[in-house]
């Protein structure tokens, strides 16, 4: 017994003392953390260590959440609405509402409002949250699918606390704005003046996005625009809207007017009253926007015009637009082609959509602005963020891609397509390739089957 007790006495002065000077200060174990962020797998059991560990590391790992919102009760949309407790610590959420979801608000499933409600009261506990994203997910063909009520849109706005000051709302398949229904411009509206940044890319866009800075704002093409005093101000400072909705399905591929029967929303027009509300004040802050949209070529005998992207930027002062041709590769494929000033460059339609964005890219705290870094620097190009795109000689090796104009470049040495830009916002045209002097168009194969040739050749 003597001996027993004469071990467990050892074995306690063997322990090492609890000593804070034997533990590791909280800000390397936050940088040690920090450094799982892209590892959840090791973060979590790091987490599981010891009440400290699991403190500090469930800051990190609860500051950015994303999640998709299905109708079963079993996925993680919905046991986050229903058992998450770290509410407080969460400053990024992004939700993606899934096919099926969607299709339970076109039945009316009870489920899906459930799913919704519960959405809802999650965001309203999130008092520290910072960045909102809203999207929803494309069908498998991505041409048809369920469209979102707009009243969806408007509860997860309006359930946004006041701490919210970065708003990105992706929604390109809302359902056509009815007069009795909520009113999704208005819900962005009432956030406007709070916001610090913005991204939007819906289907349906009016001056009702305006209403809370400036009444007097108008959208329609053929009607201009008096703007003589702010209602009030917006602390925005970047600001990104695209009038794409789906380029490669007819219906779909543009942004239109709210209540006027579709017709085509005009982003010289936005880019303009974005420019008049920054003239009267509206917008003290905004170092940049972008208004991101399309015009589409009409057709010639010899296919020589090409569809466009425009990009109509705003900033320092300095307004211009950048017009980049673009086409499908052709046939089966979903590969497509963008030409800018230093080449072509290929991907999917929505990895090119993308790549529009460019310098002002959305991120998890909001639009990172990558132009103007430096004080000094008066004047920087935009640039297509070719992150997710292929260049030609690439997509040559690997797919044994051709275009007609290449040839004929290859032909006269001279490029005969080129990306441009413009002052101000007045460019509207499509892009057309030339035809060089001594060269002409002639029919090679066909009447479809336009080449060009030198003059004198018979």
């Amino acid at each position: 017994m003597h001996h027993r007790k004469s071990l467990t006495t050892q074995s306690k002065q063997k322990e090492p003392p609890d000593d804070d000077r034997t533990r590791l200060p909280n800000e390397i174990l936050m940088d040690v953390f920090e450094r799982l962020l892209n590892k959840p797998s090791y973060l979590i059991p790091a987490m599981l260590t010891c009440k400290r560990w699991h403190h500090i590391a469930g800051t990190l790992l609860y500051q950015h959440v994303s999640l998709d919102s299905k109708l079963r009760e079993d996925t993680s949309g919905a046991r986050f609405g229903r058992f998450a407790r770290q509410y407080d610590l969460i400053q990024s959420f992004s939700v993606r509402i899934a096919q099926v979801h969607l299709m339970g608000f076109s039945v009316r499933s009870t489920d899906a409002f459930d799913r919704l409600a519960e959405l809802c009261e999650a965001v309203r506990r999130m008092k520290t949250l910072r960045t909102f994203a809203l999207s929803f997910e494309e069908s498998l063909d991505h041409l048809e699918g369920f469209s979102v009520p707009s009243a969806v849109i408007v509860l997860l706005l309006q359930s946004l606390p006041q701490s919210v000051v970065n708003l990105n709302l992706d929604c390109d398949c809302i359902i056509r704005p009815d007069l009795d229904q909520p009113h999704v411009c208005h819900a962005v509206s009432v956030l406007l003046p709070r916001l610090r940044s913005l991204r939007l890319r819906t289907s349906h866009l009016c001056a009702g996005l305006f209403s809370s800075i400036s009444p007097e704002a108008i959208l329609d093409y053929e009607r201009p625009n008096k703007l003589k005093s702010k209602k009030t101000t917006s602390s925005l400072e970047y600001l990104v809207i695209r009038l794409i909705a789906r380029p490669e399905c007819a219906h779909l591929a543009h942004t239109a007017l709210c209540y006027s029967g579709d017709r085509l929303l005009h982003g010289a027009k936005l880019a303009s009253t974005l420019q008049e509300l920054y003239n009267i004040g509206a917008f003290p802050l905004l170092q940049e926007f972008a208004v991101i949209g399309r015009v589409d070529a009409p057709s010639t005998l010899q296919n020589d015009n090409w569809n466009v992207f425009k990009i109509r930027t705003f900033a320092r002062g300095i307004s211009e637009t950048i017009t980049l041709p673009w086409c499908a590769r052709g046939g089966s494929s979903s590969l497509y082609m963008i030409r800018d000033s230093e080449g072509d460059w290929f991907g999917s339609i929505n990895d090119i959509s993308n790549a529009l964005e460019g310098p002002l890219l959305w991120t998890k705290t909001g639009i990172k602005a990558v132009r103007y870094l430096k004080s000094y620097e008066r004047h920087n190009d935009w640039q297509l963020d070719r992150t997710k795109l292929a260049p030609r000689d690439s997509v040559i090796k690997k797919f044994g891609v051709s275009f007609r104009l290449w040839k004929h470049e290859d032909a006269t040495r001279m490029k005969l397509l080129s990306a441009r830009k413009a002052a101000g916002f007045g460019d509207t045209d499509v892009a057309s390739q030339i035809v060089p002097d001594g060269w002409r168009w002639v029919i090679a194969e066909g009447p479809w089957n336009w080449t060009i040739e030198p003059m004198g050749v018979f």
